[in-house]
């Protein structure tokens, strides 16, 4: 198997790493889903790079 299809097989879905967060939060599932929908994500293009020392 290939290192990408480990890593493929090894990955949760969108619905486990809800869960996942909604365990790990205490907040429902169903908020978390509907404020990542709400998050606003920049393309690496527009990001600004920030070097901390």
């Amino acid at each position: 198997m290939s290192r990408n299809a480990d890593a493929d097989a090894d990955a949760a879905s969108r619905e486990e790493l809800t869960e996942l967060l909604a365990d790990a939060t205490g907040i429902d599932a169903e908020t978390l889903d509907r404020e990542a929908r709400e998050v606003e994500i920049a393309p690496p293009t527009e990001a600004d790079v920030v070097e901390e020392e």
